[in-house]
């Protein structure tokens, strides 16, 4: 920054920059500076946080408000500040404001801010504390470069907790995507998947796998997000009545209206539910396309069943090795679907193969030969979206 300020102050006028320079310049440092937060700096601030919280601000803020989640130290008393009293955008149970985090260091950060929705003076503020606890303490010990890392949790923005994330100003995945149809998708695809087996290893459960809860930094990386009905397996006090958002729904969680399943038995997200919404939003990223055909109600008749699994023929843009893996996903049985270990390693052989069929389909240009390397302008076919035209140099 010092270096570039300097420059305006250079005693030859000719040598100053222009206005529109210094615009883009000061522009790109933004981006670079607080646009999005990395996990290294997280952590770090951290490690800061837990060091003070033996301190008398961080004491204080249990006298304060008691029911205060105590998540490792991420109390964050003082150093949040919301930008607004609109939210930007807004979730089934919550509200999300943009606003300013104040770092260890004093340098502040955006982030996105999540205000749990609830009925004041009504009983359903026992159950909005109970959900930001759990979320807070499942969010808090998850650590993946696939992630949205956990920043902490404030109680002086609003009047209750709120949770507090790095601000991803990109938006989700499938608006990422429809806006930059040249991003790599396959790598997107093992982006999210790598942080879903995270969670699965971890023995957790996200229970609403789809485009919104996944966000897109500024380089196009994936980061999962919203674990607000996520659960722990094998844990007490974690479990949750809500099983996602239906067209992303798996079949043993919709609710059988014609006698077909015991009313008195809830559905349950599982690792396996997981695995089959994962597909569906796979096949979203690779297509940039909507869902076809899929429920809007969480209620369905057992003749319907049949009609959920995605058809080959609506997705052309998907290559028959990548189909006949995101296919398995979608088997009724839920013990018939793969794990998304192997998922991943399957995709990833696909896309390889989808790499290797693309290059060999394209169009080359050759531009000039320099001793034994001959350089070519690389163009690929229109639906080989993940491909952008490049210059490849191959030995001869």
């Amino acid at each position: 920054m010092w270096k570039f300020l300097s420059s305006l102050w250079t005693e030859n006028p000719q040598s100053r920059p222009e206005m529109a320079h210094v615009v883009q310049e000061l522009t790109q440092m933004e981006d670079s500076i607080d646009d999005e937060l990395d996990c290294s700096s997280v952590e770090s601030d951290k490690v800061k946080s837990r060091s003070e919280n033996s301190s008398s601000s961080e004491d204080e803020a249990f006298v304060v408000n008691p029911s205060l989640p105590d998540v490792n130290g991420q109390i964050l008393k003082g150093r949040v500040t919301k930008d607004s009293h609109f939210p930007f955008a807004r979730g089934g149970n919550s509200n999300i404001f943009r606003g300013r985090f104040t770092r260890s260091d004093g340098r502040k950060i955006r982030v996105a801010i999540k205000m749990i929705l609830f009925d004041e003076g009504s009983d359903q503020a026992d159950e909005a504390l109970r959900r930001l606890k759990r979320e807070a303490e499942i969010w808090a010990q998850l650590k993946h470069k696939h992630l949205v890392p956990f920043i902490g949790v404030c109680d002086d923005v609003a009047p209750w907790p709120v949770l507090v994330s790095p601000l991803y100003k990109r938006g989700h995945v499938v608006q990422f995507l429809r806006k930059n149809p040249g991003a790599n998708r396959p790598d997107t695809v093992i982006g999210v998947a790598s942080g879903l087996e995270y969670l699965h290893a971890n023995g957790i459960v996200h229970g609403d796998l789809k485009g919104p809860n996944v966000l897109v930094d500024k380089r196009g990386v994936p980061y999962i997000c919203d674990f607000g009905i996520s659960k722990i397996l094998n844990r007490s006090g974690f479990t949750t009545s809500s099983v996602g958002t239906c067209p992303y729904m798996a079949p043993e969680l919709f609710i059988v209206v014609n006698g077909g399943s015991n009313p008195e038995i809830r559905p349950s997200t599982t690792t396996s539910s997981d695995v089959y919404s994962f597909a569906l939003l796979a096949v979203e990223i690779l297509t940039s396309e909507p869902l076809k055909a899929r429920p809007t109600v969480p209620f369905m008749k057992t003749e319907t069943f049949s009609k959920l699994r995605p058809k080959r023929t609506d997705y052309i843009k998907v290559t028959d090795e990548e189909w006949s893996v995101l296919d398995e996903c979608w088997e009724f049985n839920p013990d018939s679907r793969p794990t998304i270990s192997e998922v991943r390693r399957r995709l990833s052989s696909a896309f390889n193969a989808s790499t290797v069929d693309a290059l060999d389909a394209g169009q080359y240009t050759l531009l000039s030969t320099v001793t034994s390397t001959n350089i070519f302008r690389f163009q690929p076919q229109s639906n080989q979206m993940w491909f952008k035209e490049q210059i490849l140099c191959i030995g001869h």
